[in-house]
Formats: C-alpha cells, structure tokens, sequence
C-alpha cells in the first residue's frame, strides 16, 4: 500500500538513507517489531563519531504519520522503541542535541516537530494542495491527531499545542467563516479524541494552574463541541468528528486510568527534569 511512497523517500537525499527508510517499511508492513526496526533504523547514527543526529528519521516518521494517518499508531510504537535504546555516548557522557539526550529524549524532536506542525498551521486553507495530494485542511487535522498521541504517550508534551488548536477552533472570528470552521474543528476535535487524558488532567498540574482554569475551560469546551456539533452549517463530516469528541470527554470523567496517566507524567516530567541537569 505504501510502497510507491517509500520508494519517493528512499530516492530523497533529504530523508534518510534508503536502508534506514526500508526498515521502517518492513515494520509499517508487518514483517518485523518496532524493537528491530528501531535498531535497524538508527544504527548507522549511532556509530558516528561527532554528532549522532537522528533529524532526519524524525522528518520521515512525521512525514509518514501525516501522509497516512492509519499509520500513526505504528509511528508512535516505532518512536516508543527508540526510546528505550542506548543512547551513543561520546567524551564519555550520553550524546545530546541541544540538551535532549539522542534517543531516549528523542534529541531535537521537539524542535523538529514544532516547525513541522506551524508550517501546516500556517499554511493558507484555501490552497487545495500543499506539497501533498492531500488538502492543507486535511493534513492540519492530522498533525493535531498525531501531536495528541504523541503527548498521550509521553514521548512529547504538546499540550500547549492542543490547548491553543482549540482555542482557535472557538475563536469567533473562526467560526464566521465556513473555510475557516472546516480548517480549525476537526483539528481541535482531534486533540481531544486522541488526547483526553492529557487534557483532563491539565487541571492537576500545577503548573497549568497558574495560568488558566482548566476545569472551567474543559467544561466550555464540551459545551461548545455540543452545540457545534449539531450546527447545520457545519458539514456532516466534520459534526460528526465534533461529537466523538464530545463522547471522548465524557468517557474520560468515567475512565479511571486517567488517574494513572497523571501519574506517569509526574514521572516523564522529571526524567527530562534530569536528564537537562545532568
């Protein structure tokens, strides 16, 4: 199914070698584990001897996630075993790209990600194309999908990213327009799919406490998807979209492993915490 894209990435000297790009092919495909393809597809970064720069497999997954979006499951599991490998260590310490740590940071990820998901932000949703065969509309509301399971599963934190998706999503002036209404819904629907817990628990962190209410803000948020939800102007598609996130929030208020994500925050906050310190 992906094999004519694959083949574009391997051919791409901007992506990784076509070596790299196979093993993770093979592990989309299901001929291998997210274990050997993470090894198989790092390998050469870790051997090399004066920065280890793993930017461009993470060019490639983003790239794959967005372009195939029933990929991204597979996309997260890949990164969830990259990891958990050894970090290359030079000078006698573990490798770092601006801080983060080669692998088990996922080093410059973050950055990475950050100019991939604003560039699609930005890019105007009347344009029907935007270096895809997919409308720009289209593949915003991916990213926020895949922006939210990255942060589900601790291998980022892009909460901002889904408050301020969201926040635009009900920003009036978004709302007048249908352009602007199709571009910005689905995309804060999809936070919220894909990120409840992470969303829930906003309002035990600390941190957030400062700064917003979020107790307040998640209950206008459901109340505004509601109502949006069964806006005859809006189109079918995206109602639809609206009210699984409407059910995604009140599944969560029931669902006690959130409770647990908090927790493994908690966790994953000061790991990095160290990590930057150390």
């Amino acid at each position: 199914m992906y094999d004519t894209w694959f083949a574009a990435m391997a051919d791409d000297p901007d992506m990784p070698t076509p070596e790299e790009v196979h093993a993770i092919k093979e592990f989309i495909d299901g001929q291998t584990t997210a274990d050997r393809a993470a090894k198989r597809c790092t390998s050469r970064i870790s051997l090399e001897e004066m920065n280890p720069d793993p930017t461009l497999i993470w060019g490639l997954l983003e790239a794959l996630a967005v372009e195939y979006p029933d990929t991204q499951d597979q996309v997260v599991e890949l990164l969830v075993a990259i990891k958990r490998l050894p970090n290359p260590i030079r000078d006698g310490k573990e490798h770092k790209i601006s801080s983060e740590r080669t692998f088990s940071d996922l080093g410059y990820f973050r950055a990475d990600f950050y100019d991939f998901f604003t560039g699609l932000k930005y890019a105007d949703p009347d344009s029907l194309h935007y270096g895809s065969k997919f409308p720009v509309l289209t593949r915003w509301a991916r990213v926020n999908a895949l922006s939210a399971r990255l942060t589900t599963n601790f291998l980022q934190d892009f909460r901002n990213y889904a408050v301020e998706t969201i926040e635009d999503a009900l920003d009036e002036k978004n709302l007048k327009e249908s352009r602007t209404r199709e571009f910005f819904l689905p995309a804060a629907a999809n936070q919220i799919i894909f990120g409840s817990y992470p969303l829930w628990n906003l309002r035990n962190d600390s941190e957030v406490k400062e700064y917003m209410d979020a107790i307040l803000e998640w209950n206008r948020w459901r109340e505004a998807f509601g109502k949006l939800a069964e806006n005859a102007e809006i189109s079918p598609e995206t109602r639809a979209i609206l009210r699984q996130a409407v059910t995604a929030m009140e599944t969560v208020a029931q669902d006690p492993e959130k409770d647990d994500w908090q927790a493994k925050l908690v966790q994953y906050q000061m790991s990095r915490r160290a990590a930057r310190e150390s």
